[in-house]
């Protein structure tokens, strides 16, 4: 049978070999997908993989080492050089897919036959960025995030999830945020109505934009409802004869629409 294979041929890709025969692991990395987390390093550097090679070294005559790191001279002679029985734990390690191409090439150099090349390693889809954006923008919203932290929470979690923050691109990445100065306190929403802080505490809480909730030294004794998300925020601030910083509930001067009804002063 005539040989039509001499060379180990991995999707298409001939490997490269050393002077002693062991072939380039940058080379299966490559074909392999680039994915920096399955680098020749990061797998030499495993305990699992030491153990094997302290085995695959106690179990062959040869005076070649199963692996060597090239580290000195032309650029192209650098990296890890592994033997057969090396280069399929490697590939075994990176998945079980790649494990079977590397077998099927080996396979085909032994028996002369040109590898099987429609089998490639699986694309990894991205998830698109309108979608990420929404489900983080969704996420931040239901854990009581105003619409501009949301946005900018929404654009890191496209970043994480696509590789790419769609803010920048449309001039939105420097968004002011809300400021204390921007809402009030209940004593100050109350002041101008003849109403105490406790009075509307109660309001807000009839008028469902707040729960009482146990509250610690740190936290706030209420807690913003569903519908109270759209009015309110939690701010730190510091507890009054105190040191210690304590999260204040505060709400924008658009809430006052829930008081006038319960004023005791003239509007």
């Amino acid at each position: 049978m005539t040989n039509n294979n001499t060379s180990l041929t991995i999707l298409s890709t001939t490997i490269r070999r050393d002077a002693e025969g062991r072939y380039s692991l940058s080379d299966c990395w490559k074909v392999s997908g680039k994915d920096k987390k399955n680098q020749p390093s990061e797998w030499h550097s495993q305990e699992k993989t030491k153990e094997f090679l302290r085995a695959l070294e106690g179990d062959r005559g040869s005076p070649v080492t199963p692996v060597s790191l090239v580290t000195t001279g032309p650029n192209e002679g650098r990296g890890y050089w592994a033997d057969r029985k090396a280069v399929i734990h490697y590939a075994t390690w990176i998945s079980p897919d790649f494990y079977l191409t590397v077998i099927s090439a080996f396979d085909a150099l032994v028996t002369g036959q040109i590898p099987n090349t429609e089998s490639k390693p699986k694309r990894i889809r991205k998830t698109p960025v309108l979608r990420a954006f929404r489900d983080g923008y969704g996420i931040a919203k239901t854990l009581g995030l105003d619409d501009n932290q949301a946005a900018s929470h929404a654009g890191r979690y496209c970043l994480h999830k696509c590789g790419e923050n769609p803010l920048p691109a449309l001039g939105l990445d420097a968004q002011p945020a809300p400021t204390q100065d921007n809402y009030q306190t209940v004593t100050e929403l109350g002041r101008p109505l003849g109403l105490s802080g406790q009075r509307v505490n109660k309001i807000l809480e009839e008028r469902g934009l707040q729960v009482h909730v146990k509250g610690s030294s740190s936290s706030s004794n209420w807690s913003m409802t569903d519908k109270g998300l759209a009015y309110g925020r939690m701010f730190d601030g510091v507890r009054v004869g105190s040191t210690g910083s304590q999260q204040m509930l505060k709400w924008k001067p658009s809430t006052v629409e829930f008081l006038r009804p319960f004023a005791k002063v003239p509007a």
